[in-house]
């Protein structure tokens, strides 16, 4: 039991202190970070781009190839004149026209030389080829200023027969006045085939 008078304190108690230690103590605040704003990058614009870039490479590729020029198959040409039957020429100075019988049963080439007169008669030289079937031929004239008709009087060919792959050379001689006349390329029964024109 303590003795002390009213309103006396205890000797061992420490004073009361107003403010507590405790309640000075405060937890430091901090200030969180600033959050950094990220933008968002999209990758659509550089698949574009790319996709873009591809297509016209294909595109580019693509009109190379169709503009390239094919390499054209060699095409064979005939043996023994050295051309081609489908596209033939007639000898130097001479003139020449592909014939073609009706109903096609035999077509070739059909070429005669300048003309040689002598006198009242006129002498040339002419070859008949034959690419397809056979060809029995004979020759006749017509005057280009009275259109008369006059058959071969002379030469060596003056008709023949032929198969294809063949061809027959010779020389006819006409009886007519010297100027243009049209020389016929006809049948053996004397049905035109075709004609050329020769120079007087």
């Amino acid at each position: 039991m303590n003795d002390r008078m009213p309103g006396q304190r205890f000797h061992d108690q420490a004073p009361a202190n107003p403010s507590d230690p405790a309640d000075d103590w405060h937890a430091p605040v901090t200030t969180p970070p600033p959050v950094a704003v990220q933008r968002y990058h999209s990758n659509a614009p550089l698949i574009a781009v790319l996709a873009g870039i591809v297509v016209v490479a294909l595109a580019a590729v693509l009109v190379w190839v169709g503009l390239r020029p094919q390499a054209s198959p060699a095409t064979p040409t005939a043996s023994g004149t050295g051309q081609s039957s489908a596209d033939p020429t007639p000898s130097p100075n001479w003139q020449g026209i592909p014939y073609e019988t009706s109903g096609s049963s035999s077509t070739g080439y059909w070429q005669v030389s300048p003309a040689q007169w002598s006198g009242g008669a006129v002498t040339v030289t002419t070859t008949v080829t034959s690419d397809q079937g056979i060809l029995r031929f004979t020759f006749f004239a017509l005057d280009n200023k009275e259109t008369n008709l006059y058959q071969p009087v002379g030469g060596t060919l003056q008709q023949g027969t032929i198969s294809a792959g063949q061809s027959a050379t010779g020389t006819l001689t006409f009886e007519l006045p010297q100027g243009d006349f049209t020389l016929y390329l006809a049948t053996s029964r004397g049905v035109q085939i075709t004609a050329l024109v020769i120079s007087g």
